[in-house]
């Protein structure tokens, strides 16, 4: 059996998406060099300990940097994945998504970066749950249809 997949003339938009992707993650490697260098953290430990945090704020907005690029950097690769995936159909609708997604994070990162976790979720960073929603209920809508389709 052979198939074919056309894509879309707008799929280079597609580029677009990946390149905001890598963008945010340089710029959340970027927040976590300078915190580490401000909190004095020496390589290679991950993170300050608990009581470090605890008794230097530095030490505790460096372990939150960290962890919101931890974060992002976890999830990622579905992300990804769901986007491209979306793309190949709808690229102007995967790219809305992922841009929701990635405005959310850079909001989550900022929030995070201050050190107080419990506000990490304030401002923009609720909209990447929207993108996260778009990109995961697409690609598995056009995954069922096109699935049923083929068996019919």
């Amino acid at each position: 059996m052979s198939s074919s997949i056309t894509l879309p003339a707008d799929f280079s938009l597609v580029g677009l998406g990946v390149t905001a992707a890598l963008l945010l993650n340089q710029w959340q490697q970027h927040l976590v060099v300078r915190a580490r260098k401000t909190a004095g953290v020496r390589y290679p430990t991950l993170y300050a300990t608990d009581a470090e945090a605890a008794a230097d704020p530095k030490k505790q907005m460096y372990n939150c940097t960290q962890r919101a690029n931890a974060n992002t950097l976890e999830s990622i690769p579905f992300i990804l994945a769901e986007y491209g995936f979306l793309s190949i159909f709808y690229p102007k609708a995967a790219l809305a998504f992922l841009g929701l997604y990635l405005l959310g994070r850079v909001s989550y990162t900022i929030n995070y970066a201050k050190g107080e976790p419990l506000k990490r979720n304030k401002g923009l960073a609720p909209v990447s749950y929207i993108g996260l929603a778009g990109l995961m209920f697409g690609s598995a809508g056009i995954a069922v249809v096109r699935s049923l389709a083929a068996f019919s």
